[in-house]
């Protein structure tokens, strides 16, 4: 039993690295900006096809294929939501010059509140993008609704994503090693429960 144990252990910090080691050379394909998305989007795709029981899973063909098939469309999704971010950054830039300080408060809480759901969808967009094949408008729409449809999960979630950010700070050399992979694979679950609840698979 602890040998069997061990094994499925090795076996799982195998997956979760090779993931890693593929996201980041997916990214530098891409020369980080327009590879970082096709890139999370084929980790997720790879992290969904396992999650429901692919026996024949082959993970550099597998994360390949996802890569070139999503590469346009994740970065037109990601230029979307990079220009949505940088709006709401000069909103709260501009505050500080053009308001008094009781309506800056304001609009800095509306701002924060926009940018966490932002934010939330913007993790969701690759489980999303990784399940469905959907027009792009679609998917920030889906990806949106999902902030919304289970409150505790977005909570788990934003939860996960503070720990995230906190291993990557505090623990670099492991979130090199893993860091994408493992909480990818985590935040997939989460929606995966969802999809095949909500949705047609």
């Amino acid at each position: 039993m602890i040998n069997q144990k061990m094994v499925q252990f090795a076996h799982a910090v195998c997956f979760f690295t090779v993931l890693n080691l593929l996201w980041l050379l997916g990214s530098l394909l891409g020369l980080g900006v327009f590879g970082v998305m096709p890139a999370t989007v084929a980790l997720f795709s790879v992290i969904r096809a396992k999650l429901r029981g692919d026996q024949e899973l082959q993970l550099v063909p597998a994360f390949f294929d996802a890569y070139k098939t999503a590469f346009v469309r994740s970065n037109v999704l990601g230029l979307f939501f990079g220009l949505g971010f940088y709006v709401l950054y000069v909103n709260a830039a501009f505050a500080t010059y053009f308001y008094e300080k009781d309506v800056q408060f304001f609009i800095y809480l509306v701002v924060f509140f926009f940018a966490a759901i932002m934010t939330l969808a913007f993790i969701n967009l690759f489980s999303i993008m990784a399940h469905f094949e959907m027009k792009t408008i679609q998917y920030v729409k889906v990806a949106i609704g999902l902030v919304f449809i289970h409150p505790l999960k977005t909570v788990m979630q934003f939860i996960w994503l503070v720990a995230y950010v906190l291993l990557a700070i505090f623990l670099p050399k492991v979130f090199l090693v893993v860091g994408v992979s493992v909480i990818s694979y985590v935040w997939m679950s989460q929606n995966l429960t969802t999809f095949t609840k909500k949705y047609a698979s």
